[in-house]
């Protein structure tokens, strides 16, 4: 049990190396005009995620490289797939007031970019591979279950805004993640999935008014979601980094 409170004390220390730069950008934020001060508050966590990065090589001996490997372009479709049918859902249930209320905001270039680039490396290299990953160093299954709980919990919590329905969504896509990148020990994956869910929620929110009328998406949507996870944890459990 200490040593699993001292991985604990660990990824906490990576947690605050991630988001410590945000007391910047929140200065920089609010001496910019309102409309850059999203994508300086994305490039203050991206050089949040490059801290953890440098603190896991030089501390943990852990190189973000080996996370790093050439994505499978059959298994890059079934997460693409995986990441549209799990937006489609939420976009018919939680964020069912986007449909309802068209909406062009967020539609600049900056604002693309710290959605669709910017935010999904960022805190992926921060939860998936810093915490998470020393977390899962310790033996025993149920530690590793409470990581992923903890590390989807803190997720959430870092998004929460008083919407219980966002942070249940968001915790659910954190088990998702982890659950991706242990099973691949590929963050690309983890990246791309979170990449596509951004970009695709504020694309439904340009043409909600389109889409409200298309049941069908949703209802395609939960099997789609449901065979692309059963096949990826299939196709990816002879290769996951964490041994039962």
């Amino acid at each position: 049990m200490k040593g699993y409170i001292k991985q604990l004390g660990y990824a906490f220390v990576m947690l605050l190396a991630g988001l410590c730069p945000m007391g910047l950008g929140v200065v920089f934020a609010g001496i910019t005009s309102e409309k850059y001060s999203g994508f300086i508050m994305d490039l203050s966590v991206f050089a949040g995620a490059l801290l953890c990065m440098f603190v896991m090589k030089k501390q943990f001996n852990i190189n973000i490289k080996d996370s790093l490997k050439k994505p499978d372009p059959k298994e890059t479709v079934l997460i693409i797939s995986m990441a549209l049918a799990y937006t489609a859902i939420m976009a018919f249930t939680e964020y069912r007031s986007i449909l309802d209320e068209p909406s062009d905001y967020r539609n600049t270039l900056t604002d693309w970019i710290g959605t669709a680039f910017l935010a999904p490396v960022s805190e992926e290299i921060i939860f998936r591979f810093s915490m998470l990953t020393l977390l899962l160093m310790s033996d025993g299954h149920r530690k590793k279950i409470v990581s992923f709980i903890l590390v989807s919990a803190i997720w959430a919590a870092i998004h929460f805004g008083g919407d219980l329905p966002r942070f249940a969504d968001i915790f659910i896509v954190g088990i998702i993640l982890g659950t991706i990148f242990c099973k691949s020990g590929n963050i690309i994956y983890c990246i791309i999935f979170h990449s596509i869910a951004n970009a695709a929620i504020y694309i439904v929110s340009c043409y909600s008014d389109f889409i409200a009328n298309q049941m069908w998406l949703f209802y395609i949507s939960i099997p789609l979601f449901l065979s692309c996870m059963g096949i990826l944890v299939y196709m990816f459990d002879n290769r996951k980094i964490v041994k039962e």
